[in-house]
């Protein structure tokens, strides 16, 4: 009786989960001709007949208006303000540029930048804009002399490259 039982339990699920039959599509009268289903549109000359005097794809429909009458024009957008002014000048594309936090087994007290802010800081005393900053963990040899993994990363502007190298600062 269980034997019965499971084979009709299994050929239910197989009927359920088999392939289902495709429905058949209607046709749709709407479709325009595309240049391989009308041969009057595969010729470009005119007939010798006269009565296809087209040339080539006929002319593309009337586009709708976008707004009825005394309908109101939409606000302008507003403009975006660049927040890097100084990326305008195309000449000074901006660059990324590294500094460890310090040295590893040495003490922290011997750090030039403890902080983020105090990185920015001097950057910033010596003219060169920081568009942007953070904090990021490199790989780096794990021996003493060798750069920590904490690096401080800064974007700044091409010309002012210099005067952060010359703070101990290097390029990305």
């Amino acid at each position: 009786m269980h034997k019965w039982t499971i084979a009709l339990l299994l050929l239910l699920i197989l009927t359920a989960c088999g392939p289902a039959a495709a429905p058949t599509p209607e046709p749709d009268e709407a479709v325009r001709p595309t240049p391989t289903s009308d041969p009057a549109l595969l010729n470009n000359n005119a007939s010798s007949s006269g009565q296809n005097n087209q040339v080539g794809y006929p002319p593309p429909p009337p586009t709708a208006t976008p707004y009825p009458d005394n309908y109101p024009a939409p606000a302008a957008a507003p403009t975006a303000v660049n927040p890097y002014p100084a990326l305008d000048d195309s000449s000074a594309s901006p660059v990324w540029i590294l500094h460890p936090l310090g040295q590893q087994c040495a003490d922290t007290s011997t750090y030039q930048y403890p902080n983020q802010q105090d990185a920015r800081a001097d950057l910033t005393a010596v003219g060169i804009t920081v568009y942007q900053m953070e904090t990021t963990e490199l790989t780096v040899c794990e021996a003493c002399n060798c750069p920590t993994s904490t690096h401080y990363r800064a974007q700044i502007s091409s010309a002012d490259l210099q005067k952060a190298v010359s703070l101990g600062w290097q390029e990305e």
